[in-house]
């Protein structure tokens, strides 16, 4: 229900960002078009790219978004958006994506991410 009511929230959104979330059509509501529904899974698709597949990234320089508190997730998306988060990594990767996101984009995401499985651990030596 969760991730439900954020993919909701970010279809209606008029300013709804070039991508997506959705990751299959029982996790959507009526109200979501099939369009929405391609550029919602873009999105993700796009934040795959750098932070792997679902959020569960293979690079150190790309952080893990899976299972993280969606709050947080919201609250670095927005710091990013709005160039108040300055390491360099933020301002090569991050600034521009985020500029790109509407709030309601911004929430979506957050919820995406937030309910899919962590990555697995790795043993150290």
């Amino acid at each position: 229900m969760m991730k439900l009511k954020y993919i909701v929230a970010f279809a209606m959104s008029t300013s709804m960002c070039a991508g997506g979330i959705a990751r299959s059509a029982e996790a959507t509501a009526d109200t979501v078009t099939d369009a929405q529904k391609n550029a919602l899974r873009k999105t993700v698709e796009t934040c795959g790219a750098c932070h792997g597949v679902n959020g569960r990234s293979v690079s150190p320089t790309f952080p893990n978004l899976a299972a993280q508190q969606a709050a947080y997730i919201e609250l670095q998306l927005k710091a990013f958006k709005d160039q108040s988060r300055a390491d360099p990594d933020a301002q090569a990767y991050m600034w521009g994506m985020a500029s790109q996101l509407s709030d309601a984009a911004i929430s979506a995401l957050a919820g995406y991410f937030a309910v899919q499985p962590a990555a697995s651990g790795r043993g150290g030596n």
